[in-house]
């Protein structure tokens, strides 16, 4: 069953493209049927410090499966 919400984040302007790059990429995977790894280097010692925010009663979230690899297969 699909479930529709929304997350609210803030960034610096110049990782957003690169930010909706990735989830753009994901979005177009999913729509062709391919699995690969998509990947966003998150470097929190520059200036990649996002924030986000979402409603409290979506599920909590989940772990990884292995270093930085979220899988719900």
């Amino acid at each position: 069953m699909k479930k529709k919400f929304t997350i609210e984040c803030e960034m610096e302007e110049r990782w957003v493209p690169h930010f909706l790059g990735m989830l753009e990429r994901m979005r177009y995977l999913g729509s062709i049927g391919s699995s690969r790894g998509v990947t966003l280097y998150s470097d929190g010692d520059g200036d990649y410090n996002p924030e986000f925010t979402w409603d409290a009663t979506l599920p909590k979230p989940a772990e990884p499966k292995s270093e930085n690899f979220y899988d719900a297969g």
